[in-house]
């Protein structure tokens, strides 16, 4: 005779501790999304690094450094090398050597404040590289000692942060100055072409000069008849700001558009002057803004 085996039945203590283990899983799958989320940083340190921190603060004219070295969430692999680095002008070609030639293993995010003979400042970033001469080596694609001794002579006193973007525009922005308005920023403008031949980016690519009051995307070739229209608007016509909208701005309704704040007076005669200038920006929608 076959005799069937009675189904195994838990105890009130085994329920309990499965309960207890899937809640315990559960909060850790929450606290690991909770650092994906928020990329929590779990520091790595490593000698190798300070010793390139050490290397670094022993240039002359280095005045701070600021490091980190971390892993993230789900992975923990793969260390992030970080440092930040301010710094006179006198002292920038010595620290691009030093980081090409140091043996650190790792790629490096750069970024650099380089204060200038004129009060300026000049800061970039860079994504870490990984290939020679060094993975520490930065590569902010340009010529960045020329472009600070130009910022140098044409902004004294200025913050100006410079960016190669994504679509390989070259970038200046002043978001935080008060004297970035409109006018504060025509003299980037109209040095558009230079900038761009002294970073020795590709001639084909578009300048953005970018401050709290203005964002203009200057065409190669156009950074004359862009200055000219903006001292026209700014003097004639009360110009405040104007956001670009041929230069791919935030689309309004879907529509990206050119976004002016001027007397309300002159309205009509700033559409006109900017229609009749031959800019791309000409051929984009209006908005005047009031607010």
């Amino acid at each position: 005779m076959t005799t069937t085996a009675a189904p195994r039945k838990l105890s009130r203590a085994g329920i309990v501790g499965i309960a207890v283990a899937l809640i315990a899983i559960g909060a850790g799958g929450l606290l690991l999304f909770g650092w994906m989320v928020d990329e929590t940083h779990f520091d790595r340190p490593s000698a190798e690094f300070d010793a390139l921190e050490t290397e670094v603060l022993a240039l002359p004219g280095i005045e701070t450094v600021e490091k980190e070295r971390w892993v993230e969430a789900p992975t923990f692999a793969n260390p992030t090398s970080w440092m930040r680095v301010t710094l006179e002008r006198a002292a920038l070609p010595s620290l691009l050597d030093t980081a090409c030639a140091s043996g650190y293993p790792d790629p490096v995010m750069w970024g650099l404040a380089v204060r200038t003979p004129s009060d300026a400042e000049v800061s970039v970033f860079t994504d870490p590289v990984v290939y020679a001469p060094s993975p520490g080596c930065p590569d902010f694609g340009l010529d960045l000692v020329a472009t600070v001794d130009a910022l140098d002579a044409l902004v004294p006193g200025r913050s100006i942060q410079v960016a190669i973007w994504e679509n390989g525009r070259l970038s200046f922005s002043d978001l935080f100055d008060v004297r970035s308005d409109v006018a504060g920023m025509v003299p980037l403008v109209e040095a558009a072409d230079e900038l761009r031949r002294t970073a020795g980016v590709d001639p084909d690519a578009e300048v953005e000069i970018s401050g709290a009051m203005l964002s203009a995307v200057v065409a190669p070739g156009d950074a004359p008849a862009y200055a000219a229209l903006l001292r026209t608007l700014v003097d004639d016509y009360g110009l405040t700001t104007l956001w670009d909208g041929a230069g791919g701005g935030t689309p309004i309704d879907g529509v990206a558009k050119t976004q002016v704040r001027c007397d309300p007076e002159h309205i009509e005669a700033v559409e006109t002057a900017i229609r009749a200038s031959g800019l791309p920006l000409a051929e984009a929608p209006i908005l005047f803004r009031e607010d």
